[in-house]
């Protein structure tokens, strides 16, 4: 509902840098207006006070005054930048095709940026301006969202009282079958996860295992970039099945399963909840940026960020079958939830809407400590399933080195050398699994060339 804009420092001096000569001598105001943007952003880099507080740049129509270029249409420059031939010595399948989108992207957002307002922020080295709209238009006549975790999605809220939330019938649902089991932990997003992945994983695996027995289906929620890494551990389950965060909501995939695991929470940084708020409040004051109250909240920013991980967990609990009912009550089948929850107020926060949500749910403590002595678990044979899910999860257009996948896939070099076989041979059914998700491979020639896996863009 809400359409984002943004640019970087680094995404605007590279698209500079892409621009011909004639091309640019063809349409001088709209590089200026890119530069303009570069120009500002440099100059409040430079004077940002590392406090991390976002900067309004300009409201709606102000552009002209703080950039000194007036806004220019940008789609001229991005039907020309369209025909240029990226630089041919490039070798690695689409990147040529990674740097037309980039500049596409980046001369849209350009153009949405002056047209509109636009607000500074940097989020560790990445410096950044954005600007965001609502995509549906209030003027539209009103329309019925079928959203089970409404009550809790505070997107509602900040329509104020243009939309109006039907509570569920009493009694309808009742999770008195369901035992969620809960453990706090610092450490529990993505980029913390990064290097601890796979070590906590495997301690996790023996937790669960001693726990659960082997006479269970287990679905496992993870982030997108660590959901191969868990594909590769051999699972002491009847059955097991892989999502990640952000491809979970409303799939059926895992209905039948009688356990869902949790691990690791998707945290959203805060240009997310301020353009969200944006868009629906209109454009705030930078004593709003410092100091994001609203309607009595202190932090309505961080309010936002709870209230929706809180909805993607419930989201991603209901996909096994606790959320079939199965008797006049509204009860289910029994289901067990394992989830390691932040220890902090956020993670207090959520597990009271996940009570909310899920009334009747039995809330028991886990033991389980996601850091500690490293625990030796067997990996699964055969790489390939992995391999697939990671083509799977990388955006089209990319291309992947052997170097990385090996990685990756936690590869020892006997390991690297069956898989090029597997990728040399196009009959293969893993080869033809690749083919189908637009995978091509490009094996190196002479000295020093790599190879890689490539994923073709979109057309």
């Amino acid at each position: 509902m809400v359409e984002e804009n943004k640019v970087t420092l680094e995404s605007l001096q590279f698209v500079l840098g892409c621009v011909p000569f004639d091309v640019a001598q063809a349409f001088p105001d709209q590089v200026r207006l890119v530069e303009a943007l570069k120009d500002a952003l440099v100059q409040q880099a430079q004077s940002d006070t590392n406090d991390g507080t976002a900067k309004l740049m300009w409201r709606d129509g102000g552009a002209s005054e703080v950039l000194n270029a007036a806004p220019a249409a940008m789609k001229p420059l991005r039907e020309a930048m369209r025909k240029v031939k990226y630089d041919r010595r490039i070798r690695e399948g689409n990147t040529k095709r990674n740097i037309a989108k980039l500049v596409e992207d980046t001369l849209a957002s350009v153009q949405a940026l002056a047209d509109r307002w636009a607000y500074y922020t940097r989020i560790g080295k990445d410096h950044s301006l954005n600007s965001s709209t609502l995509t549906v238009s209030y003027a539209v006549p009103g329309a019925v969202v079928l959203d089970a975790t409404a009550s809790q999605n505070f997107l509602w809220e900040l329509f104020q009282g243009r939309a109006q939330i039907e509570p569920v019938c009493a009694g309808a649902r009742n999770y008195r079958n369901v035992t969620l089991h809960v453990a706090r932990a610092k450490g529990v997003g993505k980029t913390t996860m990064e290097k601890t992945f796979a070590a906590r994983y495997a301690r996790l695996l023996e937790a669960l295992e001693a726990q659960l027995g082997s006479d269970r289906s287990v679905f496992v929620c993870v982030h997108k970039d660590y959901e191969h890494s868990a594909e590769r551990f051999k699972h002491p389950f009847k059955r097991v099945g892989f999502g990640h965060w952000g491809a979970v909501d409303g799939r059926n995939d895992w209905k039948d399963y009688d356990t869902a695991v949790l691990f690791g929470l998707p945290y959203r940084d805060l240009i997310w909840p301020t353009n969200v708020f944006f868009a629906l409040q209109g454009v705030q004051d930078d004593v709003w940026l410092k100091t994001p109250t609203w309607k009595g909240y202190t932090n309505v920013r961080r309010l936002m960020q709870q209230r929706q991980m809180s909805v993607e967990i419930i989201q991603a609990i209901n996909r096994i079958r606790c959320r079939k009912v199965v008797d006049e009550d509204g009860g289910c089948d029994p289901a067990d939830v394992f989830i390691v929850l932040p220890a902090d107020s956020m993670g207090d926060a959520i597990l009271t809407d996940i009570k909310a949500d899920m009334p009747d749910i039995e809330v028991v403590p886990w033991s389980f400590e996601m850091d500690g002595p490293k625990v030796r678990r067997p990996r699964e044979g055969s790489s390939h399933q992995p391999l697939l899910t990671l083509m799977r999860n990388t955006e089209p257009g990319e291309s992947v080195p052997l170097s990385t996948i090996q990685r990756e896939l936690a590869l020892k070099p006997a390991g690297l050398s069956k898989l090029r076989e597997v990728l040399r041979n196009d009959t293969h059914a893993t080869s033809k699994a690749l083919v189908e998700l637009g995978v091509k491979y490009v094996s190196g020639r002479g000295p020093g060339a790599k190879s890689f896996l490539v994923k073709q863009q979109v057309a």
